[in-house]
């Protein structure tokens, strides 16, 4: 069969797959009301949250949750949760609320994305061979494709994410593509869409080992478009790949950056040293 061209327009979206969905919640405590609360009942409180995270760390179901000691921000901690469901990731919102600990623990940001696996690469190849403008011939071909990459080992592990345990570090920001006049990611062909994130691959592969990363799509679901979450060994693994990846072009010409958040994943044996004066840093 020839292969049709490639079609030179901005209409044609990449396909994609979708995961777990995601919660990014920004924690602030209240410390004056801790201060000021019965030391007993606040010891109590702390542990039934410490029993809760345990909880939510040990993966009986689909989906887990993690907290991490933030520095900078204004913000004390980020809790980030992972759930197969959206109704269960309702759910784990409203557990925390419904703790003695939540009283003391003040939402600041809450930020709500699906684990994103983008096809650009399959999408364009696919549109080699069937015409998108047909639209049943495309859609049972895509639906096809988009199956046959699901069986992938690999594929359900990025859609069903893990923190490695050798990197305890994370890094979260939200970000947008430019739309721009002159500038819009939006009105680029799918060729040229399809290359810029080729290249944008080939990079953050260099960072292999060093850096894991999960992307959460969340147009529709918050206000920007994508959540970027990474993990490392050390911090400063954070710093490295954001500056190499500036000057990619897929960055450099077209994202837009929100805040960073940046923190530590704890242990369940620091939770109640939280009040300590001698706690863990």
């Amino acid at each position: 069969m020839t292969s049709r061209p490639l079609p030179h327009s901005s209409e044609l979206p990449p396909a994609s797959l979708e995961g777990w969905y995601v919660l990014h919640q920004s924690i602030e405590l209240d410390w004056a009301g801790l201060k000021g609360a019965d030391p007993a009942e606040t010891r109590a409180a702390l542990r039934s949250f410490t029993a809760l995270a345990e909880r939510w760390s040990g993966g009986s179901e689909p989906g887990w949750s993690g907290v991490y000691r933030v520095a900078g921000g204004g913000i004390d901690f980020l809790i980030l949760h992972f759930r197969d469901t959206f109704d269960r990731l309702v759910e784990a919102v409203r557990e925390l609320k419904l703790s003695a600990w939540g009283d003391h623990a003040l939402v600041r940001e809450e930020y709500l994305s699906v684990v994103e696996l983008g096809l650009y690469s399959l999408t364009r190849e696919l549109s080699g061979r069937i015409d998108p403008g047909d639209r049943e011939a495309w859609d049972a071909a895509l639906a096809d494709a988009l199956a046959e990459e699901r069986r992938k080992g690999y594929v359900r592990r990025r859609l069903e994410p893990r923190q490695p345990e050798h990197m305890p570090y994370i890094c979260y920001y939200p970000m947008d593509k430019r739309r721009n006049a002159g500038q819009n990611w939006y009105r680029l062909s799918l060729e040229e869409r399809a290359g810029l994130m080729a290249a944008h691959g080939r990079l953050g592969r260099r960072f292999a080992g060093r850096i894991s990363q999960v992307i959460s799509g969340s147009m529709g679901l918050d206000d920007w478009e994508w959540a970027v979450t990474l993990w490392a060994a050390d911090p400063l693994e954070f710093k490295a790949i954001i500056s190499e990846m500036r000057y990619d072009a897929a960055s450099a010409d077209f994202a837009e950056f929100g805040p960073f958040l940046v923190g530590k994943r704890m242990p369940g044996a620091e939770y109640e040293t939280l009040l300590s004066s001698e706690g863990a840093p």
